[in-house]
C-alpha cells in the first residue's frame, strides 16, 4: 500500500506536468501522430540495440528497458529526439532524392574515389560506406550513427534501469557497457565522415558543395553545417519540416538568386502542401541582404546547442 500511495502521489504532479505540455506546446507546430510514432521507434531500436550489447534482451518486440525509461523521464533529452528526428528527415529526403544510377555514380563522393590525394579518396571511400550502412535503418544502424556523448548518456541510463531490477550482475552490466563505448566509432558515422571529407576538400571542388544535385545529400548538409557552425542533424530538419524559411534563408546567406534557390528547394523537398506560398516568399527572399541572412542564420547555433538534464 506504501509504494502505491507515494506512486500515485507522484503520479498527480506527473499528470499535472503532460496535460501543461499538451495544452500549451511551446513549438509553433504541434507534432503529427506519425512524428510520434516514428519517434518512439527509432527510440525503442535504440534502447534495443544497447540491450542486445548488453546481453539483457529478449523476444519481446518492447525493449525490456522501455517501460521504466519512458515513465521516469530519462529518454526526454533534446539531443536524443534531435537524433530520432533528424534520421526521419534524412530518410524522408533520401526517399525524394534518386540514390541510384548514373545520377548517384557522377556525384561528388564517387568522383572522388579516383582523386590524386589518397586522404581525399579514403575520405570519400569512407563516407560511401557509412551511408550505405546508414540505409539499411536497423537497431544496429541507428546506434552507429548515434554520436558518442549522447550513446554514452543513453548506455548508462540503460543499465541503471536493469541494476536496479537487480535480476542482472551489476558488475557484468557494467563492463558490457564499458566495452560497447569502447567499440563505439562516431568517426565512422555518417555526419563525421561527411564533415572530415568537407574539411580535407580540394578548393577546385568546393563549388559542389552548393549544389545537391552535384554533393549528394550528406556534402550538402554537411556544407551547410559547416558554414553555418550548425548540427549536421539540425540541418537535415531545416531541409526537411514543414516550414521552408530557414532553408531559404540558409541559402540566402550563401548568395544564391532567387531562381536557384526555389531550384534546390524542389530538388530536396519535392512538392508541398504550401507551395502556394513559394512566389511570396522570392519576393521577399531577393529583397533580403544576403550578410543579414547570413548573420541571423549564424545567431541560430545558439538555440541549437544541446542541454543535458540531469538524469
Amino acid at each position: 500500500m506504501l509504494d502505491a500511495a507515494t506512486a500515485s502521489a507522484n503520479d498527480a504532479q506527473m499528470l499535472c506536468e503532460d496535460i501543461a505540455q499538451q495544452l500549451f506546446p511551446r513549438a509553433q507546430r504541434a507534432p503529427s501522430e506519425a512524428i510520434l510514432a516514428s519517434t518512439r521507434l527509432i527510440l525503442q531500436n535504440l534502447v534495443q540495440a544497447i540491450e542486445a550489447k548488453l546481453g539483457t534482451s529478449s523476444d519481446v518486440a518492447t525493449p525490456l528497458s522501455w517501460d521504466m525509461l519512458s515513465r521516469s523521464g530519462l529518454l526526454r533529452e533534446a539531443a536524443l529526439l534531435e537524433f530520432a528526428l533528424a534520421r526521419m528527415a534524412e530518410h524522408h529526403i533520401s526517399q525524394r532524392l534518386e540514390t541510384g544510377g548514373a545520377a548517384f555514380l557522377t556525384q561528388l563522393p564517387n568522383r572522388l574515389l579516383e582523386s590524386d590525394d589518397p586522404l581525399v579518396a579514403e575520405c570519400a571511400r569512407k563516407l560511401l560506406i557509412a551511408q550505405n550502412a546508414a540505409q539499411i535503418r536497423s537497431p544496429e544502424s541507428f546506434l552507429r550513427q548515434l554520436p558518442a556523448d549522447v550513446l554514452h548518456l543513453l548506455v548508462w541510463r540503460v543499465v541503471a534501469v536493469f541494476q536496479m531490477d537487480g535480476s542482472r550482475s551489476a558488475g557484468n552490466l557494467i563492463a558490457s557497457g564499458n566495452q560497447l563505448l569502447a567499440a563505439h566509432d562516431e568517426a565512422a558515422a555518417v555526419h563525421a565522415t561527411a564533415a572530415k571529407l568537407v574539411y580535407f576538400l580540394p578548393e577546385e571542388e568546393r563549388g559542389s558543395l552548393l549544389n545537391p544535385k552535384d554533393c549528394g545529400l550528406a556534402l550538402y548538409a554537411s556544407g551547410l553545417a559547416h558554414d553555418y557552425r550548425l548540427p549536421h542533424d539540425r540541418i537535415l530538419r531545416f531541409i526537411d519540416e514543414e516550414d521552408v524559411a530557414p532553408l531559404l534563408l540558409m541559402l540566402r546567406g550563401r548568395g544564391h538568386q532567387a531562381q536557384a534557390a526555389l531550384a534546390i528547394v524542389q530538388h530536396l523537398r519535392g512538392h508541398r502542401s504550401d507551395d502556394h506560398l513559394l512566389p511570396d516568399l522570392l519576393v521577399q527572399y531577393e529583397a533580403l541582404d544576403p550578410e543579414a541572412a547570413r548573420s541571423e542564420v549564424l545567431g541560430w547555433r545558439l538555440a541549437a546547442a544541446p542541454v543535458w538534464k540531469a538524469g
